[in-house]
């Protein structure tokens, strides 16, 4: 047991010594999906490690693309304004938005990058009927989308594809930007613009200006997984207090630290490398930013948000005796409410 627990190690360690050295080996045509750096045998392993760690990837119309084609509306409730999106009419309303999706999916495939297809995740969630994964928490199509398909990465989409009818040639002309999201924070890390006219049809003019364009995102999404395999994933984490509960968070628990307490020894104890910042700490809600967590259990399998929260809920049921319930939101926000002493 010993032995295949040190191995495993070494083959974690090596794909983050991979990872970082991507940059350096994507001249010589050597990416993030290239396991040949790591020098042990994961081959015998149940999973490999290596395969479970590739980001996966989606393609994703931006709003603005997606009010374009009428497949998003603003609307207001006491003065908070949301969007609710309909991708399936965008992908319906114009074969063009199709093919340019379709595209994108499958130049990464190509790059052997795991691909959550969008128009296939959208028939799991009609057939299944977008299973909730909070109670009381309404969820825009855009929320259930992502946790159905659970990505690392998204590519967000924006694109105007012209002909010019007036020209001898029929002069085609697409312009398109594509931003890498991180799934889990939202945050942008990557912005480019292309702009291409060398084709006689979308696909050729698309295919024609994919090349630079593949170069500088796989480089990117490389250089921005590695520093999630090695320093842990971001996510966000909130323990709050249901009302109508007997106890408060600045009381004392039976361990003797006050619930607070205990949680906040919690979350530096499991923090990936200690990697936290606290933003809230009241007799009711604890709120804490920044917070990183391994992508992988010790066997290899993908760890996610949900599944550090389900383990914090249960530490706090077994050893300081209180209800919660995991309302885990989206990806990478974790909620665990408290309900009170059992």
């Amino acid at each position: 047991m010993k032995t295949t627990r040190t191995m495993k190690a070494k083959v974690l360690f090596s794909l983050a010594i991979s990872l970082a050295l991507t940059s350096c080996n994507h001249k010589s045509g050597r990416g993030l999906t290239d396991i040949s750096y790591v020098t042990v045998d994961a081959e015998d392993e149940v999973v490999n490690p290596i395969e479970q760690a590739l980001p996966i990837i989606m393609i994703l119309p931006s709003d603005q693309l997606l009010e374009k084609y009428g497949a998003a509306t603003q609307s207001s409730d006491h003065g908070n304004t949301s969007l609710s999106r309909d991708y399936t009419k965008y992908l319906l309303d114009n074969p063009d938005n199709k093919t340019i999706v379709s595209y994108f999916q499958d130049a990464f495939v190509k790059l052997n990058y795991p691909l959550s297809d969008l128009e296939q995740t959208l028939k799991s969630l009609q057939s299944n009927k977008a299973m909730d994964m909070a109670d009381n928490l309404q969820k825009d199509p855009k929320t259930l989308l992502l946790a159905t398909a659970s990505p690392d990465i998204i590519l967000e989409l924006d694109y105007t594809y012209q002909i010019d009818i007036n020209s001898r040639n029929l002069r085609r002309e697409l312009n398109y930007t594509v931003r890498a999201i991180d799934a889990y924070t939202n945050k942008v890390f990557s912005t480019h613009s292309y702009s291409s006219h060398d084709g006689e049809s979308l696909t050729e003019v698309l295919g024609n200006s994919m090349k630079k364009a593949m170069e500088e995102l796989s480089k990117e999404i490389n250089a921005y997984f590695a520093d999630i395999v090695y320093k842990g994933r971001e996510i966000t984490l909130r323990i709050a207090v249901e009302n109508g509960s007997n106890i408060k968070l600045s009381d004392e628990s039976i361990e003797g630290d006050t619930y607070a307490d205990w949680a906040i020894s919690y979350v530096k104890t499991k923090a990936k490398k200690g990697a936290y910042n606290m933003q809230v700490n009241t007799d009711n809600e604890l709120k804490f930013v920044n917070v990183r967590i391994p992508i992988l259990n010790v066997d290899g399998t993908q760890f996610s948000a949900y599944d550090w929260g389900k383990d914090l809920g249960t530490a706090m049921r077994k050893e300081l005796g209180v209800k919660t319930t995991n309302k885990t939101q989206g990806l990478g926000n974790i909620l665990i409410t408290v309900k009170g002493i059992k």
